[in-house]
This record gives C-alpha cells, sequence and structure tokens, in this order.
C-alpha cells in the first residue's frame, strides 16, 4: 500500500459554536479555551465538553489579539488598549496603556514577563501588578510580525513590516543587534539558542541565517516560490511555511543543501505548530495535515473547517484547537492519537475519545440552559419588558422592538461616533435607584437595563441638540450670504464676526478671521470637482465623511478641523483646498454615508428633466448592470430584487424616448478589452500587466497617485462611454439623424461617472459633442420618480429597445468585483482557442475580499490574475510596485469597495446589503441564455455593419482612448503657463515658505501665529502641509523657509509630514546649500523623545547644507503656558530678523 493511502481523513471530535462573527484569535490552558471574535465577545469554553462558560465584551470594537499568563486573561482590541481579565469572575484588573494601534503579537516568557507588538511598530514589556510599561524597545519603523524572548541569555528577539530583525537587551531596552538584509517583509523568525543562530523567513521568498557573535548573515535558505509565513526549529531541522503550499525542512547542519518538501496542501499555507514529533500545518485549502516528523510523511488529515485555517493551538498532549476565517472553533483527536503508530486505529480511537466528551457534555445540561440563556437579556424600554440579543446596543435594541430613536451621526457600518448627541436616553440598573443620561449608539445594553427613551429630560436634550446643530448651520449659511455680497459687506461680515452678534461667544483672532472670510467665499459650498459637491452649511458635524475616506478608502482627503470653541467654522476640510485640487478620485462614498445632504452628488436630475420638457431631441438612456437591482431599495422592496423590466418601463414613463441597455456596450467592451489582452500577451513588445480601464474612479486614482501606470492601462473606453459613442455614431446613422439631435443620458451606480463624461477625449474634435451629454445616479433616478408620483412596485415589466437591448451574462457580471476580469477572459479565451474557458477556473476572483487571486493555465501560458475593489486596498495591493513580487498579467481594479454594487451612487445603506446584491449578480447570470459576450448576436451585427473586427483601426477609433497625469489647480498660475508649478519651488516673488507638521492641530495654530507676524511685515507668505509640499527637491528654489512640526508619542513625524520626511531623506548631502530656514517645535517632556521629529529634522537639514537663520525653538506643552512659552521670545526674534535690513539680507544669493 502506498503512503498516499495511509493518509486518514479524521472528523472534528466536536466544535465550539456561538460566536456570530468570525474568530479571530484563541489561546488554550489544560481546560479552558478562550477566544475573541469579531462579534466583539471574548468566550470561555469548556474543552470537555465544548460548551461556553462565560461571555462578556471587553470593548466597543474589534478585539485583535489575546493570550493567558500567569491565570490572567490578556486582550487587546485594534486600538492598541490592552486589559487584564480575572477569568474566573470577567472582572478586568488592569488596563493597559501604551500603543497607539493594533496589537499583532503577544510573547511571555518563564519569568512571567509580558511582551506585545503592534502595529505602531512599537513593543512594550507590561508588568502585570499595575499595568505600566516596564520597558519600551523602540527601533522599528513599521509593525511588528513577530516576538521571541530567550530568558537565558536575557534577549528578546523581533521582526517587523520594515524588513529588519532587531536583538534586545530585556532589561535596559537597548537594541544588541540589527539584522539587515532581507528585500521585503519578515513574517517569523526561530532562534537556535545552543548555537546563537537567529533565522528569519521573509516574504521575498528566503529564510537568512544570523551568527549573533558575528552579527552577520552567513547563509540564504533558498528554495520557496512565494512568502515564508511561518518557521520552526525542531532538533536539527527548520521548517518553514510558504503561501507556495509547501513545507521546507531544512538541515541546519547542512544549510547549502537544497530542502526537502512536504507536499499536499493545495493552497496558501496560513499556520505551523509543532507538538513533540508531530508537525500541524494549516492551509488555504480548509484542512490541517499532520507531519510525521521522524519520516517526514503526512500521517492524517484533519477536515471539517469550511474557510482556511488560521491558527493551530495545542497546549497539551490532549488538546487539539483551530480556528479559521468563520465563527467556529474545532477540537481534533488528540496528539496522544495521532503518535500511535498503527494508523488504522486512528478512526477507531478517535471515535472513542468523541463519545467520552459528549458523555461528559449530556452531563451538563444545567450549563447548556445557562449559556442558552446569554443570548438574550432582558431590558425595560419605557416600561415595557422585551428580549434583545445582548451584543446590541441600546439604540438597536429599542429599534429591534418598535421604538426609533433620533441619531444623525450613527451608521451600522462605521460605529458609533457619539458627535451628534440627538440619540440620548435616560438608564439606570439594578442597583441604581437613579436614572443616568447615556448616548444610545455607544452604550451596550446588559440583563435588566431600563431604559427611556421619552421622558422629558431627554426631549430637552434631543430639542437642544438640534437647537445646536440649527444654529450652526444658520450661522454658517449667513456668514456664505454675507461674503456673496460686494465688498463693503467684507467689512461688515469682518464685524459680526468679531463681535459675536450670531451666536459666537468666543473671541475670534485675525488669522481665524481671514480663513473664515476665505473660506466662506470659496469653499463653504463647493463644486469644483464636477462630480462631489460639499455644502459646509449643512454639514453637522458627524465626521462620518472623515471616516469613510481614511478608513473605508484610504484616501485621507477630508480632515477634522481642531475644536475652535464656536459654532463657525466647518468641521470638515479639505485641507484648504478646493475639492479638485486634492486627491479626492469622485468614487462618492462619503455621499453615501453623509446624513444631512452636506456632501451629495453633482444633481443632473433637473437638468434631464429640462431636456426632456423641451422636446427639441431624441432623449436616449442607457441603464448600468447594476442598477436594476439596487433601484428597488429606493422604493423600499427587497434588497437584491432584480427589476429590470420594471426599470425599463420607469424610464419610459419619466419621458425617455429610448431606452437601451448599457450591458450591451458592457458585452462590447470584454470584446475590445479581451482582444487588446491577447495582443499584449502575444506581442512582448507591449506593457504588462494590463488593468482595466472601466472605473472612473480607479482612472482618476492613477492620473493623480500613480502616473506611472499609465501605460498599463486598457486603452478601452468604460461602458458608458463606449455606449456614448455607439449610439451618437452608429445607431445615428443607421437612423438617418444628426448626431447633435441625440441626447445622450446614463443611469449609473457611480457618481465618477459625471466626471468621466467631461473629459477632453470623450468629445468630438470637429463638433464638440460629447459621447454622454448627462450621467444620473440611483438616487437621482429615485428623486425624479418621486417628484412625478410614480408608484414603482405597481409597474409592469416592459423589454428593452433594439439594436441595443440585448446583453449576455458577462455584461451583467460588470456589477461585481471580479465580473470583467471572469468576463474578459472568457471571450479571450475563445478568441484565441475558439473552445469556452472552463467556469471552475473564475471561482477564485469572485466574492467580497477586497484583494483576489488567482493563477490560471491559458491555452498553455499561466496568468497570474488579481482583482481589487476599494480605495484602501488599492494603495496596500500597488506597494509593491516595480519589485518582481509584482508579476500579474491581468488586473482588474474598482474604486468602491465591492465594485460597482456598492458604488458611490448607489442607495444609502448598509455594508451587510452588499453581499445581498451579489448574489443577485450571480444568480442573474447563471440564467441568462448566453453567458458569453462573443456569444450576442447583436454585437456580431454591430461589428459586421460598423466595427469590422475587435481592437480594428474603426473600433480604436470610436471604442478606445489615452490618459494623462492629472494637473492640480495650485500647480497652475491663470497669469502664466501652466508649467509655472507654485508649489514645486519656483518662488518668483520672494514669498515666505511656512511647512508645518500637526497632528491635532495645535502645531497648525503655532504656524498661523507666525503667518500672521511675517504678513504685518507686508511680506506674502505660502502656508502649507509638509506632505502636500510637491517634493523637497525642489526646495533648493525656495529662498527662506520655516519648519514647525509637533512631534507625535514617542518620537514620530506627524501623520501629515511622514511622507515628507521620507522625501527627504532621499537628497544628496549639500544639495540645500542655498536655503536659509528656521525651525520651531512643538513636544511634550513627559515623553522620552522630547521633541524628536524637529530635532531630526533641523539635524537632516544641516546635513543638506540649509542654513539656519535663527536657533531652533523648542516648546514644552507641561509649561504653564504651554507652547507659548517659547514660541513667544521666539516670534520676537524672528520680528528683529524681518526688519527691512533683516528682509534683504535673506534675499541675498548665498556667495
Amino acid at each position: 500500500m502506498s503512503s498516499q493511502q495511509k493518509i486518514v481523513e479524521l472528523d472534528p471530535i466536536f466544535s465550539l459554536q456561538g460566536h456570530t462573527g468570525n474568530v479571530t484569535d484563541i489561546t488554550c490552558t489544560n481546560k479552558n479555551c478562550y477566544t475573541a471574535s469579531l462579534d466583539l465577545s471574548v468566550r470561555d469554553w469548556s474543552l470537555d465538553t465544548g460548551l461556553c462558560l462565560s461571555e462578556f465584551n471587553p470593548y466597543e470594537n474589534k478585539i485583535s489579539a489575546l493570550t493567558f499568563i500567569k491565570g490572567t486573561l490578556i486582550t487587546s482590541n485594534e486600538k492598541g488598549l490592552i486589559r487584564s481579565w480575572n477569568p474566573s469572575t470577567n472582572d478586568n484588573i488592569h488596563v493597559f496603556k501604551g500603543h497607539r494601534a493594533r496589537v499583532t503579537v503577544f510573547e511571555q516568557d518563564d519569568n512571567v514577563q509580558l511582551f506585545s507588538g503592534s502595529t505602531d511598530s512599537k513593543i512594550l514589556k507590561w508588568s502585570l501588578i499595575d499595568g505600566t510599561v516596564s520597558q519600551d524597545y523602540s527601533g522599528h519603523t513599521d509593525y511588528i510580525t513577530a516576538l521571541k524572548s530567550v530568558v537565558k541569555t536575557n534577549s528578546l528577539f523581533s521582526s517587523s513590516v520594515d524588513k529588519t530583525a532587531i536583538c534586545w537587551d530585556v532589561e535596559t531596552g537597548k537594541m544588541k543587534n540589527l539584522f539587515k538584509g532581507h528585500k521585503d517583509w519578515i513574517f517569523d523568525l526561530s532562534y537556535d539558542l545552543e548555537k546563537q543562530l537567529l533565522y528569519t523567513g521573509s516574504q521575498d521568498k528566503t529564510i537568512k541565517c544570523w551568527d549573533l557573535r558575528s552579527k552577520k548573515c552567513i547563509h540564504t535558505l533558498f528554495g520557496h516560490e512565494s512568502a515564508i509565513i511561518s518557521t520552526k526549529l525542531h532538533k536539527q531541522y527548520l521548517y518553514t511555511a510558504s503561501w507556495d503550499g509547501k513545507i521546507g525542512v531544512y538541515n541546519t547542519k547542512k544549510p547549502l543543501e537544497m530542502p526537502e518538501f512536504l507536499i499536499g496542501h493545495t493552497g496558501k499555507l496560513r499556520c505551523l505548530s509543532i507538538f513533540g514529533d508531530l508537525l500541524y500545518s494549516g492551509g488555504q485549502d480548509k484542512t490541517i495535515r499532520v507531519w510525521n516528523l521522524k519520516n517526514n510523511k503526512c500521517k492524517a488529515i484533519l477536515k471539517g473547517h469550511k474557510s482556511p485555517v488560521s491558527k493551530i493551538c495545542i497546549p497539551t498532549l490532549d488538546i487539539t484547537m483551530s480556528i479559521g476565517d468563520e465563527p467556529t472553533i474545532y477540537r481534533w483527536p488528540s496528539t496522544k492519537i495521532l503518535r500511535n503508530k498503527n494508523e488504522q486505529q486512528f478512526k477507531q480511537l478517535s471515535k472513542k475519545e468523541k463519545a467520552r466528551l459528549e458523555m461528559k457534555r449530556e452531563n451538563s445540561q444545567d450549563l447548556v440552559s445557562s449559556v442558552s440563556n446569554q443570548e438574550n437579556v432582558e431590558v425595560t424600554i419605557n416600561g415595557k419588558k422585551f428580549q434583545v440579543n445582548s451584543k446590541m446596543n441600546i439604540l438597536e435594541a429599542c429599534r429591534s422592538v418598535g421604538f426609533d430613536i433620533a441619531a444623525l451621526c450613527y451608521h451600522p457600518s462605521l460605529g458609533a461616533i457619539g458627535t451628534c448627541k440627538c440619540c440620548v436616553v435616560d438608564v439606570k440598573n439594578d442597583h441604581s435607584s437613579n436614572f443616568k443620561r447615556a448616548c444610545a449608539c455607544g452604550t451596550d445594553v446588559w440583563k435588566g437595563m431600563e431604559i427611556k427613551t421619552d421622558s422629558p429630560q431627554v426631549r430637552e436634550q434631543l430639542m437642544s441638540a438640534i437647537a445646536d446643530l440649527r444654529m450652526k448651520q444658520k450661522n454658517r449659511k449667513l456668514i456664505l450670504e454675507l461674503s456673496k455680497k460686494d465688498k463693503l459687506n467684507e467689512t461688515k461680515l469682518r464685524q459680526i464676526l468679531k463681535t459675536g452678534m450670531i451666536g459666537n461667544k468666543a473671541k475670534i483672532g485675525e488669522t481665524l478671521l481671514d480663513s473664515l472670510v476665505t473660506r466662506a467665499s470659496n469653499r463653504f459650498i463647493d463644486e469644483t470637482n464636477l462630480a462631489i459637491k460639499i455644502d459646509h452649511t449643512k454639514c453637522i458635524d458627524c465626521t462620518r465623511c472623515v471616516m469613510v475616506c481614511s478608513n473605508l478608502q484610504g484616501m485621507n482627503v477630508y480632515s477634522s478641523v481642531p475644536s475652535l470653541q464656536n459654532s463657525l467654522m466647518p468641521p470638515i476640510n479639505t485641507k484648504g483646498k478646493f475639492l479638485n485640487d486634492t486627491m479626492c478620485i469622485s468614487c462618492g462614498q462619503c455621499s453615501v454615508y453623509c446624513p444631512s445632504g452636506a456632501i451629495t452628488e453633482i444633481d443632473h436630475s433637473k437638468k434631464v428633466e429640462t431636456v426632456l420638457k423641451s422636446k427639441k431631441k431624441l432623449v436616449i438612456v442607457g441603464l448600468a448592470p447594476s442598477c436594476r437591482i439596487t433601484l428597488a431599495e429606493i422604493f423600499k422592496l427587497t434588497p437584491g430584487s432584480l427589476t429590470t423590466g420594471q426599470c425599463v418601463h420607469l424610464l419610459k414613463l419619466l419621458g425617455f424616448h429610448k431606452v437601451f441597455d448599457v450591458q450591451f456596450t458592457a458585452d462590447l467592451t470584454i470584446m475590445e478589452e479581451g482582444s487588446e489582452l491577447l495582443h499584449r500577451l502575444t506581442d512582448n513588445a507591449t506593457t504588462l500587466p494590463m488593468f482595466t480601464s472601466c472605473c472612473p474612479g480607479w482612472i482618476n486614482l492613477v492620473e493623480k497617485q500613480y502616473p506611472d501606470l499609465i501605460p498599463h492601462l486598457s486603452s478601452c473606453k468604460s461602458p458608458q462611454q463606449m455606449f456614448g459613442s455607439t449610439i451618437k455614431n452608429y445607431y445615428a446613422e443607421k437612423i438617418n439623424i444628426e448626431p447633435e439631435n441625440i441626447f445622450c443620458v446614463t443611469v449609473m451606480p457611480c457618481t465618477a461617472k459625471k466626471k468621466e463624461l467631461l473629459r477632453p477625449q470623450f468629445k468630438d474634435k470637429k463638433t464638440g459633442l460629447k459621447d454622454v451629454d448627462l450621467c444620473l445616479t440611483v438616487r437621482e433616478i429615485g428623486r425624479m420618480v418621486k417628484r412625478r408620483g410614480i408608484e414603482f412596485a405597481e409597474l409592469v415589466e416592459r423589454a428593452f429597445d433594439n439594436p441595443l437591448g440585448y446583453s449576455t451574462g458577462s455584461a451583467s457580471l460588470f456589477a461585481a468585483s471580479g465580473g470583467v476580469m471572469e468576463a474578459a477572459l472568457r471571450s479571450a479565451y475563445w478568441l484565441k482557442t475558439g473552445e469556452e474557458f472552463p467556469e471552475m477556473k473564475f471561482k477564485p476572483v469572485r466574492g467580497l475580499d477586497g484583494i483576489k487571486q488567482a493563477t490560471v493555465d491559458f491555452d498553455g501560458k499561466e496568468l497570474k490574475l488579481a482583482v481589487v475593489s476599494g480605495g484602501k486596498n488599492i494603495h496596500k495591493f500597488l506597494e509593491p510596485w516595480g519589485t518582481k513580487a509584482f508579476d500579474y498579467n491581468f488586473i482588474e481594479i474598482m474604486a468602491c469597495p465591492g465594485g460597482c454594487i456598492g458604488g458611490g451612487g448607489q442607495p444609502r445603506s448598509n455594508l451587510d446589503i452588499v453581499p445581498i446584491r451579489l448574489k443577485s449578480v450571480y444568480s442573474r447570470e447563471k440564467n441568462l441564455p448566453s453567458r458569453s459576450s462573443h456569444e450576442n448576436p447583436l454585437i456580431k451585427r454591430l461589428y459586421q455593419d460598423w466595427l469590422k473586427k475587435p481592437y480594428g483601426q474603426v473600433a480604436v477609433k470610436h471604442l478606445h482612448t489615452t490618459y494623462k497625469r492629472y494637473i492640480f489647480p495650485s500647480e497652475m498660475d491663470p497669469n502664466k503657463n501652466e508649467n509655472n508649478e507654485k508649489n514645486k519651488g519656483l518662488n518668483a516673488d520672494n514669498s515666505f515658505l511656512i511647512l508645518y507638521g500637526s497632528q491635532t492641530g495645535t502645531a497648525e495654530k503655532a504656524a498661523e501665529k507666525i503667518a500672521t507676524i511675517i504678513k504685518t511685515k507686508g511680506q506674502k507668505v505660502r502656508f502649507l502641509e509638509m506632505n502636500d509640499y510637491n517634493h523637497p527637491i525642489n526646495l533648493k528654489n525656495e529662498k527662506f523657509i520655516i519648519f514647525v512640526s509637533s512631534t507625535f508619542w514617542d518620537g514620530s513625524f506627524p501623520e501629515n509630514a511622514i511622507k515628507f520626511w521620507e522625501k527627504i531623506q532621499t537628497l544628496q548631502p549639500m544639495s540645500l546649500n542655498k536655503v536659509k530656514y528656521c525651525a520651531f517645535g512643538l513636544g511634550s517632556t513627559s515623553y522620552s523623545r522630547f521633541n524628536n521629529a524637529i530635532k531630526t529634522l533641523d539635524a537632516k537639514l544641516k546635513e543638506l547644507g540649509a542654513n539656519e537663520v535663527l536657533p531652533i525653538g523648542l516648546s514644552n506643552r507641561e509649561d504653564k503656558n504651554g507652547y507659548l512659552s517659547v514660541l513667544s521670545p521666539w516670534l520676537k526674534n524672528m520680528e528683529k530678523l524681518l526688519k527691512k535690513r533683516g528682509i534683504r539680507r535673506l534675499w541675498k544669493k548665498k556667495k
């Protein structure tokens, strides 16, 4: 019998079920198992019975890690807050504060010391006695991936995403050794105490062996084809797990020999664990394999997981636990059984163990009933008792039983924000006789809670909160109206602001006054983006847009203005710029989440209605793939309802003369894109990888932030623009009508489409006619329907008009992330081979994961594919661009999470609805008679009558386009040519340049004070965040620069200065020898690295040859007057410097 036949497949002994979210971490003792979940709970399980003994919610946000040490349970949340718990009572013992971001790893040693590593790049040692930091290990510059403590040598080893590993002295916190040489992230490390060797496994596919005595890399171990994510030492062998699905076995005594590989997994490996002479490996293929380390053969396969295995925990010989990307935890046959030499007895022994534990489970019925009651708790709402889910907050609980509480800032997908103060309630527990005021969105329910939602005090608080919001809006509207009038009213505006006549009780300084007047006239209403409109007079200070733009999309366009103790300044800004001068990609996610209408799409609906009423043109409308699924939500129908026929009927009732299907031109896009892909794959001179180009948000991102990717973009127009081009060329000629007499409108899920149709390359060069005239979002269609009073639910189905009314399943896939990729490959494969692409090969690119990857056999050629959706995922995916690791052939990218079904023009809803929409997309695609674009008979007719062949001369002329780098308005001087780029250092006006880095706004205020002093001397000032300055190399063209920066936490630069600092380090010595500067820092002596940021920058400037004309100012927040204690005398010295003679001296060039 072969070794393959001896492998036994075993089922779990039992599963632990109860979590409602995926399990994120697990830790075990010999009797208990503790798990953390995305449902925000920690559960204590009995390993004998598999029953939950207790449950508690330690945080209001996600739990990232947990561990068990000295009878104490340790947990951490995604914000870096660590807590210790008594596992018997679930009482919180201590709160550990020190990290400012998610803890990635805990480590403990034999001396019962606790270490933690975080994404903030910090490593901390904690005192379990009082929860304080007992040692800080500072040296890494990116998040920590692994920690290993060695008591015998008093050492702590760490590895990081910054490509380095470090050996620390545990007691002093000093760095003993720095190991630098990997070309990519280090994921894990192992230490050989006897030989004093350190092994590090990296994403660069290698393992390096470091000698601690010589502090050098003595060997580099090769063999793997992908990243090494785990390393384990056992006797003389090093075992490595890789994303290539293999386990490498390296003989450390013969490091130059190629490794033996343990092969069996069919996907990426996720984790390794060794117990005795058994190795456990968990993979993407949802299985755990058990290997005998005596002969390196697989003994058993553990099957039961429904998702990839993420962690294996083996605390004792009798217990083996595992978790995956799912809510269920599994217990497996014990190591004691698997060590048995007779494989035939595995199943028999496993059944006996399962029966023994099931008997214990049956004898614990009392425990079962007590646990089941934990799911719901009894609360009293306005005098009535209700059973509600124990994991709900008060707002969710009240709404679930019919009590609607007002809330403006709360959104289920974003969690509690608590800024609007509208969702206040009165609460009381069993141990208190008095009600207390609470924020319903931020307070979880508990057993016996009494809630009042309509008491006089609550109503008074609600009315007060609403009145406050209205006063802020009234103030901003009044400022806006005054600023719109002639210059005389600017004086009146200043007087009103100065005296506080419109509800402002705080004094306003001149700097704030200037800012208010400027912003009122320029940016209280911003329509410069052409797709997104911001009306700050409607803003309610909820900061949803900030959270969405930063956390969901990773664009960081919006920021919160620090509290100015008045209600005049809009709380959200775009860093002092118009929206079209920022990195905004017009994705519109902010408009989906904005509750007050302060951020909306640019409304085209009334323009469309005007055109329809005029009856001067043939008005044609095209319906995008996803809109037929999401329009139902506008009218309160079941999410995911497919309403294609009703949508056509509705558009006819609104007055459109012809209703065509944009899915027709999605099929056309596929024919062109598939042909272009074939051309690139067969022509070695063309550029790979090829990126899709149908998402205008993605195109905006490339042109603004990644212009070097432009040659890699497909030249195909989007389906919207192909639709317009086909209508005004092919269809106009077919019905014998002039293109200028056709008005083309589209219904899209996307706000960026509004800006796309205005691109100059989508206009006829001779006539100036646009391919598409106007674009409506799903929300705009909803508003038009409501104005007309049409009952959508009562509409009967109608068919699309021809010849642009038939489409295939491939076209419908455009609605979902991965759909364009799948559709293009189907037709590209057919175009090359004449055969259909096997459907099973597309499964990896389906679903809602932000980054999906697959490798397919394309007629004998291996294609590496990737599908990415969501701005934050795009940035993450493109990080290795330009390296050998980025070796894809074809990449689909969509700017919105989930693709078009989650677009910025879709109905406002929760992220939970996106999977329902996705299911509808694939359900519809399966039921269409034609599945691939090349099967569309009307597409065949179009090529026959007009285009001739895909990617041919006619097709390239009408269906393909070009792109170029975006020129920001701030880069252009309207009085000169657009090459005069102001922020690149061309300083013809001898203005002062102030560059500041500020985390909370305090340093920005200090910089404003300096700017005011300079202005009073009649000098011009340019005022920029450090990151907004184009590139430090252009500092050489500046005459005089003032740097102002705070220091963030333990010595880092503020977030809006980090990129500037990274770039300035690339400059050559003495490259700024003609620059004159001075610097001012804001810090606190409560931190060990006082004013470290400005000191570091000052030292770097001197190294580059810059000339300091004023001694550096170092202020201390702990002084009696804060930073003003140092700033005031520093400014006096500045004033002396600014005397006329001094100015001439400053402008004088260095000889």
